[in-house]
């Protein structure tokens, strides 16, 4: 006779109707999980429950949700479970991140629920959100519960506790071998590939709620299962601390272990993971002796260093000297706030200075230039190795200056300089590794090769150089592998990159794209000549000096065989984000390409540039702000940096950092094209017009002097000048900033106006619209019209 009276339905879904009632016997409020209607008599659906009810039961742990008895009403089977009051771990998520303290929290209990689980052979398969509820006991203390073991299996090998053979027997003969099972999203790459799992799969799978639960964003994402599938066998998640800068370094630390797709690298158990985030806990606690440092504040929030005892000293030196923890460099950056003419050098930092050209003729600053920037692009893959950009390195030609002066100013221990004397195709390469700090040569040496042996000398300097900076190059072979090449074809390749360096001008560009072309009539299989080329045809797109689709059909088809030949050549991963992100819209391949590009070099300043560009138009505007810091701190003396970061920072409204790094920018290049315009544009934001005004009139590109006097003289209400000034931007402009038209009617509040020209910004593919659409603050007043979600759906930016 059944004892269970039905109270209400509680809850619904795929896996059963779950009903609070009434245990009639022990008077006692319980939960009962129906097998859902359509699965009756379905065979393995009924055995999956069974198989849930005899796996949770036979655990008895505080954060497993306790499992009563089984049981069938008019032939549905049931599980009687305790009743739990709260709400999914899914739902308490939410649309924030949670506190730092209160997921480390719930993670601990959900690794001590998995360990009981494991010490008795289960292993889950299934943890995700959905699976864990979240209560509050008499304290007010949020305790998680583990529940839905209907995918649970028991692991080969452990020795189990009495009683389990009968659960093995049902676990065994319910696991297909090669089936994937699970929920796409929190699989670990060996669940994924259907391969044999233990109990490390559970530990992978934590580790990515523990990251959507400090992040509120998923660690694998994608549209379809098979972009998922390619981001967890392949992708490494955006580091947490980007998208919420309350995660703690260790915290990190934790989270790339737990979430290592070599099961091998992983946590090797629950319990392992459970003591590391008790001890992060422990050391976050000033209760036990613990200190917590908060770092430098940074604009946008707060930062949490979680430390213990024996570091403390080190890092409070780093703050009174006014540096921030940067994070994914492992270097010490310079925060912008300050922007010090001084950065204090870490010790395994370099700079490489552009090579002095000794040749006869002098007529060899092309490769000498394109010699260092080899170089200092081969030293930009070790990890362990912070090396400033070339933008501010290559500043320092020809000035004689101090080696102190230049190590102060760009924030390195050591520099690199040489010299470079060619003739033929014998070349002469002398290098010295200078301490900043004193002037004392560390180390130098002289070469003569031929010039086919070039890549092999690179490589031959480099790793000299980190080995006198007594640091490992990552995994003992980083940079170029040695080859053969035609000494003409790098000759065109070195010529190439020089003239791509010189700007954004149409002859420049054209003379830098018929070098590299040059260089692959000759050796057609030479990829970074294939990358190069990719870059120079997106900038002559973007800039209208070639038609869109032919640019960026050309563009697309040099990236492609760049990484057919060389998948690990980060720039490749530039072009290919830029032409996702300003040709084809596609905000997830972007995302894909830039993040590729981080892991191959996060230090290199083109990945860094591109992919903060692709964060802020994603509306993910802190992660940009922390990419533009990270470039910032690589290349201090490049007013790009500056003036990226800038803008970044005024489109989240840190209006004061926008104007000192914008600043900074006219400091290093008074004639930095839009730099006034988009100084122009904080003042205006900061209700200061009439300086607004002077700073638009001061702007030299004539485009952008427009649009910022339609905007500023609107702004100091001079109608009549606001009104010239805009149908000039449309006469001269309208096929090259129908974005920026759109933006100056939003900002006047003629909303219709505004709508059409975003429709032809769309219809010409407009660049603009790829970045800044959604944080633009001049379309604020666009938001609330029901035209606006309808356009970010045809963007496909709707979130």
């Amino acid at each position: 006779v059944l004892h269970y009276r039905l109270i209400e339905k509680i809850g619904e879904g795929g896996m059963g109707v779950v009903w609070k009632a009434e245990d009639t016997r022990l008077h006692r409020h319980v939960a009962l999980k129906f097998v859902p209607e359509a699965s009756t008599g379905d065979a393995e659906t009924v055995e999956r429950h069974l198989r849930e009810a005899r796996a949770a039961s036979a655990l008895n742990h505080p954060n497993i949700c306790s499992i009563y008895d089984i049981g069938e009403w008019d032939g549905r089977r049931f599980i009687v479970m305790e009743l739990l009051e709260g709400r999914s771990l899914q739902e308490h998520i939410g649309g924030k991140p949670m506190e730092v303290e209160a997921a480390v929290s719930l993670a601990i209990q959900i690794a001590d629920a998995l360990t009981a689980a494991h010490a008795k052979g289960i292993i889950h398969r299934d943890i995700k959100p959905a699976n864990i509820f979240v209560v509050k006991d008499e304290s007010a203390t949020l305790r998680a519960k583990m529940l839905d073991f209907g995918l649970a299996k028991l692991a080969i090998g452990p020795a189990l506790e009495p009683g389990a053979d009968d659960v093995t027997q049902t676990a065994l003969a319910m696991t297909t071998p090669g089936a994937v099972m699970g929920t796409v999203s929190y699989m670990s790459p060996e669940q994924a590939l259907g391969k044999e799992l233990d109990h490390r799969t559970d530990v992978f799978s934590l580790g990515v709620v523990l990251y959507e639960m400090v992040t509120r964003r998923r660690a694998f994402g994608g549209k379809t299962s098979a972009a998922v599938f390619d981001a967890i066998l392949n992708r490494v998640p955006t580091a947490p601390v980007s998208l919420n800068q309350e995660v703690p370094a260790e915290l990190d630390r934790i989270l790339n272990k737990t979430l290592e797709k070599d099961p091998t690298l992983r946590y090797q158990s629950a319990a392992g993971l459970s003591a590391d985030l008790k001890r992060l806990r422990r050391d976050s606690s000033a209760d036990r002796g613990s200190v917590t440092l908060p770092a430098v504040p940074t604009g946008s929030g707060r930062r949490w260093v979680w430390v213990s005892g024996a570091v403390v000293a080190a890092l409070a030196v780093a703050l009174m000297a006014g540096l921030w923890l940067g994070k994914g460099t492992g270097t010490l950056e310079e925060p912008v706030d300050q922007a010090p003419a001084v950065l204090e050098p870490v010790a395994a930092s370099i700079a490489v200075l552009p090579f002095a050209d000794m040749s006869p003729e002098q007529d060899q600053e092309y490769f000498s230039d394109g010699l260092a920037e080899e170089l200092l692009n081969v030293l930009a893959k070790n990890r362990e190795l912070k090396v400033a950009g070339r933008t501010s390195s290559f500043q320092f030609r020809g000035k004689g200056q101090d080696h102190r002066v230049i190590g102060d100013k760009l924030g390195v221990a050591s520099i690199l300089e040489g010299s470079v004397r060619k003739e033929g195709n014998q070349v002469r390469i002398t290098a010295q590794l200078i301490s900043a700090a004193d002037g004392f040569h560390l180390w130098s040496e002289s070469y003569d090769r031929e010039l086919k042996d070039i890549f092999a000398l690179q490589d031959e300097i480099a790793k000299s150089v980190a080995k006198a900076l007594q640091v490992t190059l990552l995994g003992g072979e980083a940079g170029l592998s040695p080859q053969l090449i035609d000494p003409v074809a790098y000759m065109a390749y070195l010529q190439g990159r020089h003239f791509s360096g010189l700007g954004v001008g149409e002859e420049t560009l054209e003379e830098a794209a018929g070098y590299l072309e040059q260089a692959l009539e000759i050796v057609p299989d030479f990829a970074p000549a294939w990358a190069q080329l990719s870059n120079v045809r997106v900038w002559q797109a973007n800039q209208g000096y070639r038609q869109l689709d032919e640019g960026f059909s050309q563009a697309r088809q040099a990236a492609e065989r760049a990484l057919e030949l060389d998948p690990n050549h980060a720039e490749t991963y530039v072009a290919l984000a830029e032409i996702k992100m300003f040709f084809d819209w596609d905000w997830q391949g972007a995302s894909a390409a830039a993040q590729t590009g981080l892991e191959l070099e996060p230090a290199n300043t083109a990945v860094l540039e591109v992919a903060a560009g692709i964060a802020a138009s994603q509306s993910r505007g802190e992660e940009a702000l922390e990419l533009g810091r990270r470039r910032v701190a690589l290349d201090p003396l490049n007013a790009g940096a500056y003036m990226r970061l800038g803008f970044g920072a005024y489109h989240l409204g840190l209006l004061d950092e926008a104007e000192r790094s914008l600043k900074k920018a006219l400091e290093l290049q008074p004639d930095r094209p839009v730099a006034h315009s988009r100084l122009g544009e904080v003042y205006l934001a900061q209700g200061r017009p009439e300086e607004a005004l002077r700073e638009m009139e001061e702007e030299l590109v004539p485009a952008w002097q427009r649009y910022g006097l339609a905007l500023a003289y609107h702004a100091a209400q001079r109608q009549g000048e606001a009104d010239a000034k805009l149908a000039e931007l449309i006469e001269s402009n309208q096929l090259d900033c129908a974005f920026q038209i759109a933006q100056v009617y939003a900002f006047r509040g003629e909303i219709d106006a505004a709508f059409d020209w975003l429709e032809r910004a769309y219809r010409q593919r407009d660049s603009g619209l790829s970045e800044y659409l959604r944080l633009g603050p001049h379309l604020a007043k666009l938001h609330g019209d029901p035209r606006w979600p309808k356009f970010l759906e045809k963007m496909g930016l709707l979130e």
